[in-house]
């Protein structure tokens, strides 16, 4: 919901969004944002996004790794996404690596949403983990802008 919000805002040419109670909302039928489109390889991408935002300064701490689980909550994990975890959490994706499987601009766009909203990016690696990732699945810095505006506002 938060990626269709920044794109539509975004593509409307409305300003950044500041106001601190953005409410994500579902995105309507035929946008390409539907959460009902997300394949299984999708979700783990935008899961390995955030594991790598969040360890891009070299350790996770207890919000980013609340948020991750919280991503998480209701989907009954099982010992094979346990696993898929650990693995990731020892040896985050690249940049590179998250951006290979991406198929769409709305892909791009969800996939940078969600190493967005895992992360305060508050220190220097992560902002560069954020700009790196954005040129590499060519979100322009507007978009991205929109992007980080909008899930600091879905945060307060």
């Amino acid at each position: 919901g938060l990626a269709y919000k920044a794109y539509q805002n975004y593509q409307d040419g409305k300003p950044l969004i500041t106001d601190r109670s953005v409410e994500p909302e579902a995105a309507p039928e035929g946008s390409g944002f539907e959460a009902e489109q997300v394949s299984n390889e999708q979700a783990a991408r935008y899961l390995r996004a955030m594991i790598a935002a969040a360890t891009a300064d070299g350790h996770m701490d207890p919000g980013e790794q609340q948020r991750i689980v919280g991503s998480l909550s209701g989907t009954g994990l099982d010992r094979e996404a346990e696993e898929f975890l650990a693995r990731e959490l020892n040896a985050p994706a690249s940049v590179d690596e998250i951006a290979a499987g991406v198929t769409s601009q709305e892909d791009a766009l969800r996939t940078y949403t969600a190493a967005r909203v895992a992360i305060e990016p508050d220190t220097a690696q992560e902002q560069s983990f954020l700009r790196d990732l954005a040129a590499r699945l060519g979100i322009d810095e507007a978009l991205a802008n929109h992007v980080d505006m909008t899930a600091r506002s879905a945060a307060a």
